[in-house]
């Protein structure tokens, strides 16, 4: 059986042509995002209450498991009273600056649990009516926050990502809520939701769909990333899985030509780990085969792994660890007929799918996990404790 697949493997490369191309550049990875924030100023008054924080940040990634963020905000923390009678409509205006480390423990997949460590300085100012409903300054400084906390991170596109999460800070300063007392400063709590967008970091992909200019039939045009054919970067209209399945006549020539080959392209992985392919394969003929052929960037050979039939039409498999280095990975799936004469593709080796290949993955998840254990379980003792 391992023959009959490499001859056919053989069969569509020479059919297909054999191209040399370079793989994307790894290159740092950018971002920019917004986060709305529930805030409350842990402190000594009895009634502070939840209030409103807006920030943005840039965020550049050296790799995919380690980001740095530059954050600005802005909150005013009110109070539903303050305990000397004199302040009124008590609260405190901060501006945090910041920069933290993020780790990032999943981020080649849709859902990234992740949490950050970091700090930086604040610009405070406590204000009261204090007489005749004229608000006055009682004190206004600069001091610094140190920072950690955690949140998840959900892929919405190659662009665009969703997140939520929760943030503690530690002041410099016990005097945010004007009360200084006990041994401990005052602390701001928050939980936030936001969104994050990541810049194109090809230089040789000028549409941004994830096929380098060199394969890319049409460069200007974005592929419609629809699982049709996504590997040419033309956006070709995707036939119905299910009209497939009927029969329907709209589907003439598509039909009892060759296999229809759904396969959603696989853009990052991680070294050294297995890389699962799946594709949906839809013929009117029995097929002979349904695989993949991959090889390392730089390599000449194409190896050959069969996906297996799960039913419904579904094929999996999965390309070995021991391919995915970090020079990269180009690979195709092809489906083949019985009668050898209908080849289904996405991807040919003339126009593979490329694979960014990131290292590092399970010692930057054991850094994150230990720094992030001991930040936020000093958050939690901070929170938790008494003070004296």
């Amino acid at each position: 059986m391992q023959g009959k697949i490499g001859r056919l493997a053989t069969l569509v490369v020479l059919l297909s042509g054999l191209v040399h191309s370079e793989a994307f550049a790894q290159g740092w990875q950018f971002g920019m995002g917004l986060k709305a924030t529930a805030s409350r100023l842990e402190g000594d008054l009895n009634d502070a209450i939840v209030s409103p924080m807006v920030s943005g940040f840039i965020r550049v990634m050296p790799t995919p498991y380690l980001a740095f963020d530059g954050e600005v905000g802005f909150s005013s923390l009110n109070s539903n009273g303050h305990p000397n009678p004199t302040y009124n409509d008590f609260k405190t205006t901060i501006v945090p600056v910041e920069l933290s480390a993020v780790f990032s423990f999943l981020p080649l997949g849709k859902v990234n649990p992740y949490i950050f460590i970091g700090g930086g300085g604040v610009w405070w100012r406590a204000v009261a009516d204090v007489s005749a409903g004229k608000n006055t300054t009682l004190e206004d400084d600069v001091g610094w926050f140190a920072k950690t906390g955690g949140g998840i991170e959900y892929r919405i596109s190659r662009g665009w990502s969703f997140n939520f999460g929760g943030t503690f800070r530690l002041s410099s300063t016990d005097g945010l809520d004007q009360l200084r007392q006990g041994d401990e400063d005052d602390q701001v709590l928050d939980v936030y939701t936001g969104v994050t967008y990541y810049f194109n970091q090809s230089r040789d992909d000028r549409d941004h769909d994830g096929i380098p200019d060199e394969l890319d039939l049409m460069p200007d045009v974005a592929e419609d990333r629809d699982g049709y054919l996504d590997h040419d970067g033309i956006p070709e209209k995707n036939p119905s899985p299910a009209a497939m399945r009927s029969g329907d006549a709209s589907l003439d020539g598509v039909r009892g030509s060759a296999p229809m080959v759904i396969h959603y392209l696989v853009g990052r992985a991680e070294a050294g780990k297995d890389l699962p392919i799946k594709a949906n394969v839809y013929s009117d003929m029995d097929l002979r085969v349904v695989a993949a052929l991959y090889r390392p960037i730089g390599t000449r050979n194409w190896n050959v792994v069969k996906l297996q039939n799960e039913g419904e039409n579904l094929y999996k498999g999965e390309i070995p660890g021991y391919a995915m280095t970090t020079d990269g990975l180009e690979y195709c799936v092809i489906a083949v007929d019985e009668t050898l004469s209908g080849v289904g593709y996405s991807g040919l080796p003339s126009k593979p799918i490329y694979v960014r290949v990131s290292s590092g993955g399970k010692g930057w998840r054991f850094v994150g996990g230990i720094a992030g254990a001991a930040a936020i379980g000093a958050a939690t003792y901070l929170v938790i404790r008494k003070q004296e």
